[in-house]
């Protein structure tokens, strides 16, 4: 039984934000999450690629916003209550870039070991594996973790790059909104996410 916990405790574990599209389950790393807010107007880009809903003004950061599900092939939902925008940084081309994810909702905080996370089948088709960096095994289903740097092409970033550098007519100005911080989402979450 020692030798097991040992065992345990050398397995490394990751947290992971799981959250919902199309009624299926993703997760990206946690370590990659900003912040979560409740969905916003979005400011529209001109010209923008239709996945790229529009900008958002961040106190005083212009982040555009990806609708996750277009990107991945899906159909667009709705929006609801529960429509959340998830803001994480990736790197992309050796820069960090701040990028928001539109998703369906946000569900818990999942500890996942790297030996609970399979590489991705060749099923080719319609599955936009270049986004997919694995399939968790969950005790009720598998989860795909999505690579978020896979989701910015070189057209994107040059778009990101000259938003930077100008100004939007009307800016969503979000900094008196009282977004639920993440620590305290971890919290709330975290006697439904042990995961063995």
């Amino acid at each position: 039984m020692t030798d097991h916990t040992a065992q345990n405790s050398l397995v490394d574990k990751d947290k992971y934000l799981a959250f919902e599209l199309n009624h299926a389950s993703y997760s990206i790393n946690i370590s990659l999450v900003k912040e979560i807010m409740e969905y916003v107007e979005v400011d529209p880009i001109p010209m923008a690629p239709e996945f790229i809903i529009g900008a958002i003004n961040l106190r005083g950061e212009v982040i555009p916003v990806f609708d996750l599900s277009l990107r991945l092939g899906k159909q667009p939902q709705d929006i609801t209550n529960r429509t959340c925008i998830i803001i994480a940084e990736c790197q992309f081309n050796a820069q960090e870039i701040t990028i928001g994810l539109k998703v369906d909702m946000v569900t818990k905080v999942l500890d996942i070991s790297s030996t609970d996370i399979d590489g991705v089948p060749s099923i080719g088709g319609q599955f936009q594996s270049r986004f997919v960096l694995g399939l968790a095994k969950l005790p009720d289903k598998l989860m795909t973790i999505l690579d978020i740097s896979k989701i910015l092409t070189l057209d994107d970033l040059k778009l990101i790059e000259d938003l930077n550098n100008a100004e939007l007519t009307e800016y969503s100005d979000n900094e008196d909104q009282s977004n639920p911080p993440l620590q305290d989402f971890e919290e709330d979450t975290s006697s439904e996410v042990s995961h063995e």
